[in-house]
């Protein structure tokens, strides 16, 4: 609830047009001629004959057209990534906690903005597939999945190994729910980002305007030159000396992760934003979205 009038200070989501182009709070996305009928006139020479209205044509045995409002509506699909390997940090909050609180900031924007809003919420087991519908009925139930999902991941952590649940399966299984015109945004760490993946963002983006939320902890950024590094993951513990080469080392391979990361979403037409997970969210939303 304490997100709500933080998500009004997020405005112009990928695929808006700019501000001052259109009258409201928040500019939208025109899409082609629209589907809201607005008023008959007649036909004038290089008009397009598929707005022709047959009917009133032959009543008026002279050609008329169909005019049509423009459509404001913009259908929002949100993909929040709760899997183990987002449980993760090394200061602030995890990875998985700063997903769930960049989704409830994007799903409060689309009440603000009246948009259809739906979503898939995943596990490592499983996931919760809410269809695109009004956003006053699909908050409640998308935020008890954040809020589920989220609490799950944490209490299974350490005991339960990643599933086999992949972001190319979450994927495939969603694309079918999102409409033509929709604003997708997928909040993940994007660590089994595949080729099967690249093929669903392409038909993604063929329907719409992809966003990619990359979260991610500065670690590489902040390491020490020397001192002794301890780390767990899925039961499994080590320690190592930490040494100039080998911090530069962590942060040239991460980095180079990272950037090869984002030019292969971009390839795709996917605005990538990546989050730190340390910082301001919303700041950084401000900037990236």
């Amino acid at each position: 609830m304490a997100l709500a009038p933080q998500a009004r200070a997020i405005i112009n989501p990928p695929g808006q047009i700019p501000p001052g182009a259109l009258a409201g709070e928040r500019v939208s996305r025109q899409q082609g001629r629209g589907l809201n009928f607005d008023s008959l006139r007649r036909y004038q020479p290089g008009d397009d004959v598929r707005l022709i209205d047959w009917q009133a044509t032959a009543r008026m045995r002279t050609p008329w057209i169909r005019l049509y409002n423009e459509e404001k509506e913009r259908p929002v699909f949100l993909l929040v990534d709760q899997r183990l390997n987002m449980f993760f940090s090394t200061c602030g909050q995890t990875k998985s906690v700063a997903a769930a609180s960049i989704a409830g900031l994007l799903a409060w924007r689309s009440l603000h903005d009246g948009d259809r809003l739906g979503g898939a919420v995943f596990g490592d087991r499983d996931y919760a597939l809410r269809k695109c519908r009004s956003p006053t009925s699909t908050l409640p139930v998308f935020f008890d999945d954040l809020v589920r999902y989220n609490h799950r991941v944490a209490d299974d952590y350490p005991h339960e190994k990643p599933g086999a649940l992949s972001l190319a399966a979450i994927l495939r299984h969603s694309l079918p729910l999102v409409p033509a015109g929709c604003w997708v945004a997928l909040i993940s760490d994007f660590h089994d980002l595949d080729n099967e993946c690249d093929a669903l963002l392409a038909a993604l983006r063929r329907r719409g305007e992809v966003s990619a939320f990359v979260t991610l902890d500065d670690l590489h950024l902040r390491l020490p030159s020397h001192g002794r590094l301890a780390a767990r993951y899925a039961g499994q513990e080590t320690t190592f000396s930490l040494s100039p080469s080998l911090q530069n080392g962590v942060k040239q391979s991460v980095t180079a992760r990272l950037a090869a990361q984002a030019s292969r979403l971009t390839r795709l037409g996917v605005q990538v934003n990546q989050i730190v997970v340390g910082g301001d969210l919303l700041r950084q939303l401000q900037q990236g979205v």
